[in-house]
């Protein structure tokens, strides 16, 4: 893997034309997937999560969350750019929580690429980060978002509509598809743990946003789970969660025909 100022910066380039191309909402008729959760600097899971998608032929999306925290973030970052240029429509990019300036200022991937490469370098992952998509649906009526339910957004198709290119989402709906939480306990919406304008969504909030939309299943990620992965609200929400320096074996999601197929990528 080539980590140089310069092909760091091509590739940055290079990706964000991509991105900025591609919808808010991405839609795919047809195919299989592997679905990842957060990797923070987890490329170990990551490079499992490509090998594995290529030996059984499937697609890949990764939910967000790819850096923070882990111990190689630009690796990681890296191999998912060089995997996105060479891959294209076969792997999809959504984003997390943590693709946004303030979190990376919180959490440590500014002060990383800064100190190896200069405020400049991180300036442009950051402006990358603003250009990826909040959401995609997958065949069988699979909805993919990193956190879930936004209040307020009553038709996914609105999702389309939301700006590209906030650092840090401004956007109510936005920020909430990246930062919500399901919650059994409550109806409709709650105030969240989190702070800072997040939710929690309930089980009548995330039934009624299935049923007008039509869709079967929801995957996200956002929380770190036991196994690596659990399932909320009757089966229709599975949060998978991919890093293993939270101590969980690492789980990815396989979706295919009308199956899911939980795997683990250690």
């Amino acid at each position: 893997m080539t980590l140089n100022y310069e092909h760091i910066h091509r590739l940055i380039e290079d990706s964000i034309e991509i991105f900025s191309r591609e919808p808010q909402l991405i839609i795919r008729e047809k195919g299989e997937f592997l679905v990842v959760g957060d990797t923070h600097g987890d490329a170990d899971t990551t490079l499992n999560a490509f090998r594995i998608a290529e030996n059984l032929g499937l697609n890949l999306l990764f939910l967000g969350d790819y850096v923070d925290r882990g111990a190689k973030q630009i690796e990681n970052i890296v191999t998912l750019l060089e995997h996105k240029l060479s891959w294209e429509d076969k792997l999809i990019m959504l984003r997390g929580n943590h693709e946004s300036a303030q979190m990376n200022l919180w959490y440590g991937f500014r002060s990383v690429v800064a100190s190896r490469y200069g405020e400049e370098l991180y300036r442009e992952f950051a402006e990358m980060f603003s250009q990826l998509p909040y959401a995609a649906i997958l065949p069988n009526k699979i909805i993919c978002v990193h956190g879930g339910v936004a209040e307020g957004l009553k038709n996914v198709e609105e999702i389309r509509s939301l700006p590209k290119g906030e650092i840090d989402p401004m956007n109510p709906i936005a920020f909430q598809l990246l930062w919500n939480d399901p919650c059994e306990d409550i109806e409709w919406f709650a105030p969240s743990w989190r702070g800072g304008g997040a939710r929690l969504f309930g089980w009548r909030a995330f039934n009624e946003f299935m049923d007008t939309n039509g869709f079967n299943l929801m995957i996200r990620a956002h929380e770190p789970q036991d196994k690596g992965y659990g399932y909320l609200f009757n089966g229709k929400l599975l949060t998978v969660f991919s890093c293993r320096y939270y101590g969980i074996k690492p789980a990815a999601a396989i979706s295919r025909k009308n199956n899911i197929e939980i795997i683990h990528l250690d």
